[in-house]
């Protein structure tokens, strides 16, 4: 019972303790805020890029019963697609990483990622339907909730 009473009043092993205790807690907020904003800004950085590296792909759709009457070749929509898609996948990642009890949070950013999955299957008109609206409905449930004007 001694030898603990010397080792809490002791100095140094009071200074090593205290040491490890603020370093645990650094890390545990590095992991738990830190880190989960820096991926997610970065996400929406790439998310913003993308939709607008690929708006003029999914603002006029390919028209898959009027081949001749298409801008560019088809190819270029499937990889708009795959682009899309691949982001809406590592959205849906990161949603799984934000907390149950953020609801708000995790509602809008599903939101984002449903959307982009919508633009990725809306780059071609088929039969009578053509996308180009519910693609503008997407761009702007996207931009609306991640903040960007």
């Amino acid at each position: 019972m001694g030898f603990i009473i010397k080792l809490v009043t002791n100095q140094t092993f009071l200074t090593v303790v205290s040491g490890t205790i603020v370093y645990v807690l650094s890390q545990l907020f590095l992991e738990l805020v830190i880190n989960p904003r820096r991926e997610y800004k970065q996400l929406k950085q790439k998310v913003l890029y993308t939709i607008s590296m690929y708006c003029c792909y999914y603002a006029s759709p390919y028209n898959l019963l009027k081949e001749k009457s298409n801008v560019r070749p088809v190819e270029e929509y499937q990889m708009a697609s795959t682009e899309l898609r691949k982001i809406g996948s590592e959205f849906a990642s990161y949603i799984g990483t934000v907390p149950k009890f953020r609801c708000k949070k995790r509602k809008r950013l599903l939101e984002v990622q449903q959307s982009l999955i919508s633009l990725s299957n809306g780059l071609y008109i088929y039969r009578d339907y053509n996308p180009s609206k519910d693609n503008r409905e997407c761009d702007k449930v996207i931009k609306k909730n991640l903040g960007y004007k």
